[in-house]
């Protein structure tokens, strides 16, 4: 099973069992309604080895905790200096399944199971090693055993006997408070932050002098404790208002000039002897795979084919009456074959488009092997009378071009948003045949034009003309080798400015559920952006095999 098939597997669990529908995993982060959730919580990562076996149980617990606690509640109590807050999420996740239906027992074995293999990795790599990580290993083992009357196995209590004898006298008496307040959410708060405050103070990140700006030395010294990917405690505050409740992220995207902009064809990027070089390259490579498109043809058929009723056909001994056949009932009552049946016939109403990230880092991929790829399957679609588009992305030039001239002749303003000037290639019209436009698709063999990318404004721009369509089924696949780039934005903008626009425009595409949308990785990884995701390997010969990516997609 794929890491994304696995992902999205879990957070159906999650869904059902915290009856949040709009819940989504994206690699190792939950969100809710595009929010990440932000939980903390050590044993709840999906960092290590044993992923596959702890993963349902790791989904059950976020289900819990999404079906118990209050989010807004839970932001608005929470502490903000990192040991505390990761304390305070503890303590939270822990109330949240001792709330579990004693008949899932199913779901308790699993987070059981979870549980102590995270516990088993961190003995095995070195846990007890820093104070800080045997403190926070030793507390989240008291509070599973006070909250789920859950013992520790026998190698973790040899190592944590000592600090626990400390930890009891330090903060006994926060531990006892918990388990009567267990129903109300507000009323556990106050043992478990009281309880943070404690642990947070024993090792000395009281400290910060800014409880909302906590030092980099406090985060860094504490990373190995968070979850990877979940959240960094600066970001994660960022989602809370001033009352602590929860709001979406903010959309600082912008753009700086569109002004030179540019939407063209591939026809055009090149003088017509050039396309015509280009063309006959792209036949014999096409020649030389081992597929044609009459067999893919065959192959794609079901993902788009719809039965649809096209007329009557008499002379059946079942069915409705036949109206043409009443005189004939009347001549001979005894004739069975007075019936009609309704004839079904195999239809096409789809329309896909095809963006390729047509930039540099493509040069060194397999650019020809996408070409050759995207030309065969348009031509076996429209054997289906699927309509199809071919676009591409790329920019006007390195470096910010024009846009970037512009913004330092202003001042250089920051944040400056996109500096880029992007490049927009339809090498195939929605309007167009194979055959009207192989010229135009034989563009994509040349790369001259292949600079950077800005990925999620050309997702945008595919996405609004395919939903220009009147075709019921459309379907954008966006074939790339990974994450945006283009450096001069990425060079005056705040981190994964480009990247977390990318994903809020594919996930506004997947809530919205007008189309659908998948990305195909070509030697990379888009499973962080799409929930839509698999690989193709255009390795060597390309060979029916190699365009199974669409049917993993669909």
């Amino acid at each position: 099973m794929s890491v994304r098939a696995a992902e999205r597997l879990s957070a159906a669990v999650v869904r059902a069992v915290g009856h949040q529908p709009n819940a989504e995993l994206r690699g190792t982060r939950l969100e809710v309604d595009e929010i990440p959730m932000g939980i903390v919580v050590p044993y709840l990562s999906l960092e290590f080895d044993e992923v596959d076996e702890r993963r349902r149980g790791v989904a059950d617990a976020l289900g819990l905790r999404l079906r118990h606690s209050d989010r807004s509640l839970h932001l608005e109590l929470s502490p903000t200096a990192p040991i505390e807050r990761i304390v305070f999420d503890v303590c939270e996740q822990f109330r949240c399944e001792a709330l579990v239906d004693p008949s899932l027992a199913g779901v308790q074995a699993n987070i059981s199971r979870a549980f102590d293999r995270w516990s088993d990795h961190a003995l095995g790599n070195g846990i007890g090693d820093t104070g800080t990580g045997l403190v926070i290993f030793t507390i989240t083992h008291m509070l599973r055993a006070r909250l789920l009357r859950t013992l520790a196995k026998e190698n973790v209590d040899d190592l944590i006997e000592s600090t626990r004898a400390n930890l009891g006298r330090l903060a006994g008496h926060a531990l006892r408070e918990m388990p009567k307040h267990i129903a109300s959410q507000r009323d556990f708060a106050v043992p478990a932050a009281e309880l943070a405050r404690l642990i947070g103070e024993l090792l000395s990140d009281t400290s910060v002098t800014d409880p909302d700006e906590p030092s980099s030395e406090a985060v860094e010294r504490n990373r190995l404790l968070i979850p990877t990917g979940w959240a960094d405690l600066e970001n994660e505050l960022a989602f809370a208002d001033v009352e602590g409740a929860a709001v979406a992220p903010p959309s600082d995207y912008h753009i700086f000039t569109t002004i030179h902009d540019v939407e063209t064809t591939g026809s055009a990027l090149y003088r017509a002897p050039v396309l015509s070089r280009l063309r006959r390259d792209l036949d014999l490579a096409v020649g030389a795979q081992a597929v044609s498109a009459t067999r893919l043809a065959q192959r794609l058929g079901p993902l788009f084919h719809r039965h649809t009723e096209s007329g009557f056909h008499g002379g059946h001994d079942h069915g409705r009456i036949d109206r043409a056949r009443l005189a004939q009932i009347v001549a001979d009552p005894l004739n069975p074959f007075v019936h009609e049946q309704p004839v079904q016939r195999l239809t096409t109403d789809a329309a896909v488009t095809f963006l390729v990230d047509t930039t540099g880092s493509m040069k060194v991929q397999r650019f020809e092997a996408v070409a050759v790829w995207c030309d065969t399957l348009v031509r076996a679609l429209e054997q289906l009378d699927v309509t199809t588009e071919v676009l591409g992305f790329s920019t006007v030039t390195w470096a910010g071009g024009e846009s970037r001239k512009e913004w330092t002749a202003a001042g250089s303003p920051e944040p400056p948003g996109r500096l880029a000037d992007t490049l927009h290639v339809v090498y195939k019209g929605a309007e167009q045949t194979w055959r009207q436009s192989r010229h135009s698709l034989a563009a994509m063999m040349r790369t001259d034009h292949y600079r950077e990318g800005v990925d999620g404004e050309a997702i945008e721009w595919a996405a609004a003309r395919l939903r220009r369509r009147p075709e019921q089924q459309r379907v954008l696949v966006v074939i790339s080798d990974g994450e945006p780039m283009e450096a001069t934005t990425a060079t005056h903008n705040r981190d994964s400015f480009l990247f977390d626009h990318l994903r809020h425009v594919v996930s506004s595409i997947e809530h919205r559920g007008d189309l659908i949308v998948g990305g195909i990785a070509i030697d990379g990884s888009v499973e962080e952006s799409f929930a839509r995701a698999t690989t193709a390997d255009l390795e060597g010969t390309l060979t029916l095999s190699s365009y199974a990516a669409l049917h993993r997609l669909l």
